[in-house]
Order: structure tokens, then sequence, then C-alpha cells
């Protein structure tokens, strides 16, 4: 008993003043970056719009808006009629250049 305590003491020394710890990393992979954009939609009408978003409907109240983070390509339909656009009707596709940017719902 008092071996196999002195045992486990030795081998929780050994481990934390082990030279080599730190010169083999198992199983980590260098970091993806994050390609998504972000935008934020505002709806600046009367009434709500909602918009479909990767098959997903989003309803964004009047005089209220929506954070979106999505890959580039993704497309923004309408999934409610609007004065400007038919259900159905691509609204906007995300790019690089709408990072971090405003766009109104009209």
């Amino acid at each position: 008993m008092i071996y196999s305590s002195l045992a486990v003491l030795a081998l929780s020394a050994s481990a934390a003043i082990n030279p080599f710890a730190n010169l083999v990393h198992l199983h980590t992979r260098p970091a993806q970056p994050d390609t998504r954009v972000s935008i934020v939609l505002s709806n600046q009408s009367v009434g709500f719009r909602d918009v479909k978003i990767g098959g997903h409907i989003y309803t964004v109240q009047s005089h209220h808006t929506l954070e979106v983070k999505a890959p580039v390509g993704t497309v923004v339909y309408a999934a409610s009629p609007e004065r400007n656009y038919h259900i159905g009707d691509a609204i906007l596709e995300l790019t690089p250049q709408l990072n971090n940017q405003t766009v109104t719902l009209n």
C-alpha cells in the first residue's frame, strides 16, 4: 500500500516536470479562419418583414433588426409579400463587401 502511494506520487511528480511535454501536440489542428459574413437587416417599414435564410424563416418586426452571420453566397429571400418583392424573390446575396454592413429592408 505504501509502495503504490509512493509510485503514484513519483509518477505525478515526473509528469509535472517532464521536459518533453511541450514538444509534441497531439490532435491539434490549425485554426480555420471564419469566412462567414455578418450583416444586420434593418426593417424601417411600418409592418413586419419575413425573410428566408438557409431554409429558415425569420420575422423582422417594424423598426427592428436581425443579425445574420452566414457563409459567402448565402441568399436572403422574401418570405412575405412586400412592396418591391414577391414571396421567393431574392433580396440579396451575402458577399465579402457586405461584411459588417447594415442593409435596410424596403
